[in-house]
Formats: C-alpha cells, structure tokens, sequence
C-alpha cells in the first residue's frame, strides 16, 4: 500500500512540475501594453573599448532591440559583415543575424563613438506596444564570444532620457526615447 500512495504522490507532483514548466515557458512576462502603442524616436549612443582580443582594435558591433522578456524586436546598428556569426548574442536573438532595417557596415578598425536610432517599430514595420524595453549591445574582437550589455528604457507617452551609462566595453551609453507629437 506504502508503494502505491508514493507511485500517487509521485505522480501527483510530476505532473503539477510539467503544468508549472509548461505555464512559465508558453506564457509572457513583457510588461508591453499592445493596445498602446505611441510613434516616437529613440536615439542610441555608446563609445565602445577594447578588451585586447586576438584581432584588437578591430571589431564586430551589433546594436537592437529586445522586449524585457528577451523577445527580439529590431537591429539598429551591424558592423560585421562576413563574421556576424561572432555575435553570438545578438546572432542567437535575431534568429541567424536579421538585420533588417539596420544600418549595416563592415567590421569596424578602431574604437569609438556610435550612434543610431530606432523608430519604435519591429522588423515588419510595425509600432510595438509601448513598455519596457532593452538596448543590447555586444562587440567582439576574436573568432568567438565577446562583450554584452543591456540598457533598459520605457517606450511611451512620456520622454525617458538617460545619459552617462556604463558597463564594460561600453561607456557615454545615452538612451533618449521621444514620443511624437500627437
């Protein structure tokens, strides 16, 4: 009898585990509101470092957009051409290197300042919701895995502007979201 009611209780708990896995792997987190979605502008700064990789000064720089929850949104800025395999961050988020609408160009000879914008639209062309949202960028100087950094903001009616960020590899970060007029 002992057997069975720990056979039960077993199964009882396995299945309760597989209902709490499936609910936390199908449902989202993003704290996106999809019935507002303000038109607006993000403009990106960053002064990227070397980290005296194999191949320093020279890099490969991926500049996007993600919901908070990771969820892919748009490429802003790819310097890589030929080996944007090696951002393997920004490669793994955009399903195989999207850089739709993104101001592309080859690998980068030195370090520096680079700007972009985002229109707060996604890859098709459409206004996402408004929320919060990160800026990721990632460098790299070898055949492999390089820098990461995440900056959040919030996309909405009202302005977010954020100056002096830093994480390694990137410094100056400056965010500054600006809704339309409406």
């Amino acid at each position: 009898m002992a057997t069975s009611i720990k056979k039960s209780l077993f199964s009882i708990v396995f299945l309760a585990l597989i209902s709490f896995v499936y609910t936390s792997c199908t449902s989202s987190n993003d704290p996106i509101n999809n019935s507002v979605k303000t038109s607006g502008a993000l403009s990106v700064s960053a002064t990227t470092s070397t980290y005296n990789g194999s191949y320093a000064p020279q890099h490969v720089l991926a500049i996007w957009v993600e919901s908070s929850s990771g969820t892919f949104v748009k490429s802003l800025l790819v310097n890589a051409a030929a080996r944007k395999q090696y951002l393997t961050n920004w490669y793994d988020a955009t399903s195989s290197g999207n850089s739709t609408d993104a101001v592309t160009g080859a690998t980068l000879r030195s370090h520096g300042s680079r700007t972009c914008s985002w229109d707060g639209t996604d890859v098709s062309g459409n206004v996402v919701g408004d929320g919060t949202y990160n800026v990721c960028m990632e460098l790299t100087e070898n055949n492999g895995t390089g820098k990461f950094a995440s900056f959040t903001f919030t996309k909405g009616t009202a302005s977010d502007s954020q100056t002096s960020l830093s994480k390694t590899n990137f410094s100056n970060v400056s965010l500054a979201w600006t809704p339309a007029a409406q």
